[in-house]
This record gives C-alpha cells, sequence and structure tokens, in this order.
C-alpha cells in the first residue's frame, strides 16, 4: 500500500510537471519563431539567401548554441548585426566565431562584442577601443579589418571552446540542451493548434469587425 501510495503520488507529479514542461515549451517554441522569423527576414534583404540558406543558417546557431552554452536568443541578433554590417552570411559567421572567443575571454556580452566588430567593419573602430581588448585607437587606424579580426583571433582564439569545457560551461550546456528540447516539444504542440488559431484568426476576427461596423 506505501509503495502504491509512493508510485501515485510520483505520477502525479510527473504528469504535473509534464504539463509545465509543455506549457514552457510552447511559450519558448513561440518567442523561438518569432527570433527566426526576424533573423530569416534580415537574411533575405540584406543577402538574398534562399529558404535552404536560412535552413542552414539555423543548423549552424543550433550547433553553436550546443557547442558553446551560448543561447540562440543570444546568438541571432549577434548573427544578425553582423550580417547586417558584412552583407555575407559566412564572414558574419566567421566574425560571429571571434566575437564568441572575444566574450568569452574579455567577460564582455556577446552582443557588446558583436556590435563593436560590425561597426570597424562599417569604418567605425571607436567600439573596440572601448572594449579594452589590447588594441589602441592609433593601433586601430593603420589596420585594415582583416588584420584587425587576424590579432583578435590571435588574442582570443579558443576561449569560447575553454570556457564551454568548464564545469560552468557544461552546465550551460546542459540547460541549453534542455531548453532545446522544451522548444522542440513545444513547437510539436504548436503546429497542431495552429490550425485552430488560424480558424479563429480567420473565421472569428471578420465577424467580429463585422459586428463591430454594423
Amino acid at each position: 500500500k506505501v509503495a502504491g501510495a509512493a508510485f501515485a503520488a510520483a505520477g502525479a507529479a510527473a504528469v504535473a510537471y509534464a504539463g509545465k514542461l509543455a506549457i514552457d515549451g510552447v511559450k519558448s517554441a513561440i518567442e523561438d519563431e518569432a527570433a527566426q522569423l526576424r533573423l530569416a527576414t534580415a537574411l533575405k534583404n540584406v543577402t538574398g539567401a534562399t529558404d535552404a540558406q536560412i535552413g542552414a543558417t539555423e543548423d549552424y546557431i543550433t550547433k553553436t548554441t550546443l557547442a558553446t552554452g551560448v543561447t540562440d536568443d543570444e546568438l541571432r541578433p549577434s548573427l544578425q548585426r553582423l550580417v547586417t554590417a558584412t552583407k555575407d552570411v559566412a564572414e558574419a559567421q566567421k566574425l560571429q566565431g571571434i566575437a564568441l572567443d572575444i566574450s568569452a575571454g574579455s567577460g564582455k556580452s556577446l552582443e557588446a562584442v558583436s556590435n563593436a566588430l560590425a561597426k570597424a567593419q562599417e569604418g567605425n573602430t571607436a567600439g573596440l577601443v572601448k572594449l579594452g581588448i589590447g588594441l589602441s585607437a592609433a593601433e586601430l587606424k593603420t589596420m585594415s579589418m582583416e588584420q584587425i579580426t587576424a590579432k583578435l583571433a590571435e588574442t582570443f582564439g579558443g576561449q569560447a571552446a575553454t570556457q564551454a569545457d568548464t564545469f560552468q560551461g557544461k552546465m550551460q550546456r546542459l540547460q541549453v540542451a534542455f531548453d532545446e528540447g522544451k522548444e522542440t516539444v513545444g513547437a510539436f504542440i504548436l503546429d497542431a493548434i495552429t490550425p485552430l488559431v488560424s480558424g479563429l484568426v480567420n473565421n472569428v476576427i471578420p465577424k467580429i469587425q463585422e459586428f463591430a461596423d454594423e
């Protein structure tokens, strides 16, 4: 009887937790879908990317987030800013790799580093000086973007991988993997309920508008 009660309690707790995961997953999937669309639109507008190239970019983001523990919520805006500056997806990904190393090695946020690199690509290196990452204003004036990125890669190369391999880094990667799992579950649920929501939007809202007009 004691064992039966314990199993019943455990089962109830599991069902409740599964429900929470489903709800959290749907919320995450909704937010993730919006973020994906923002990046996809930027890629199409700036580089003329195809759907296949956009899909490959999302694969790159997933692999990067699982390898580094940096969330896709950080990676997508970073990549979007760099794509806007470079007008090239491959070059933006290369710069993002450097940005991840600098962020890990300097403690600066990925957003701040990406923005500084993007501005440098556009001809304004003041942001790199403010980051305090070993390049002075005088040095930067004499360097091309290729020389700047080469110097930064030499200084900070491998920092993201090193950080990802620490205990804290491994815990962050586990959390990211768990969150990605929740988003995947949420995406399946979202796909299932989208026809219902679309039906309401397409049929109910016009009726309400018609009623309001009358």
